[in-house]
């Protein structure tokens, strides 16, 4: 055999074994194309190590299986990723930027609680009970029905409030808005005592229990911080108090 003959051969193996392993990268393999489920490549997904399959999943799931085209996409966050590997790399970029964004809401969100904190030492809110009940007021299950919260609001102060009001919103893991629960506006015909509490029903809208309301009650581990933002306090001795928000 010539050395030309052994040079053919060698980069003839060589094309074949790179051919071989480009075929079995599962980087490579493309993504169901307008769907999230992953049945169908669970083998390729399998051979990914475990940070890129969560990488790959969650992607999918973000991008609900939508593939833009690279014109139409949005700039900070395109969704054009065909690929395991371009969506890993999206997704990782993605994780980034949400970690510099979940900064800066922490910082505003320290800020906002300062603003509140003197008058939630006064007064405090809180969700006791969420349901969807029907027409006649009673629990329903299924399709149907309406949400309504019951609020308990408590004067942690030494003075009488005349004048109360402020929402409880819940901060949703899985949605970019948060859930409205309830806005509370106490009047001065409703004074509350010193150290005493009162309760009341808020909802029941004729619109319908939206898919977000049912999974508050339902109350999966984690998705859902309730979150009280008072707006003004004013007591029976005439100092106000305004968070200014």
């Amino acid at each position: 055999m010539s050395p030309r003959q052994l040079v053919l051969i060698l980069a003839v193996g060589t094309v074949v074994v790179l051919g071989f392993r480009h075929s079995r990268d599962p980087h490579r393999t493309a993504l169901p194309f307008g769907s999230t489920d992953l049945s169908s490549v669970q083998a390729e997904l399998a051979r990914l190590p475990a940070d890129e399959r969560t990488l790959v999943e969650d992607y999918v799931k973000r991008s609900n299986g939508d593939v833009l085209p690279a014109q139409f996409a949005d700039p900070d966050d395109p969704l054009t990723a065909r690929t395991f590997g371009e969506a890993i790399e999206l997704q990782r970029a993605w994780v980034e930027r949400m970690k510099v964004e979940d900064a800066r809401m922490a910082d505003l969100r320290a800020e906002r609680d300062a603003r509140l904190a003197p008058l939630r030492a006064i007064a405090d809110a809180r969700v006791v009970k969420a349901q969807i009940v029907g027409a006649d007021g009673l629990p329903v299950a299924g399709v149907g029905g309406n949400f309504v919260t019951r609020i308990r609001i408590q004067n942690l102060g030494n003075e009488s409030i005349v004048g109360l009001s402020g929402s409880l919103k819940a901060r949703d893991r899985d949605e970019y808005l948060p859930l409205d629960l309830c806005w509370i506006d106490l009047g001065s015909q409703q004074t509350l005592a010193a150290g005493a509490s009162t309760e009341f029903h808020c909802g029941r809208g004729r619109g319908g229990a939206s898919d977000q309301q049912r999974a508050y009650v339902e109350n999966p581990p984690g998705r859902f911080i309730v979150e009280w933002e008072p707006r003004h306090i004013k007591l029976a001795s005439g100092r106000e108090l305004d968070s200014g928000l």
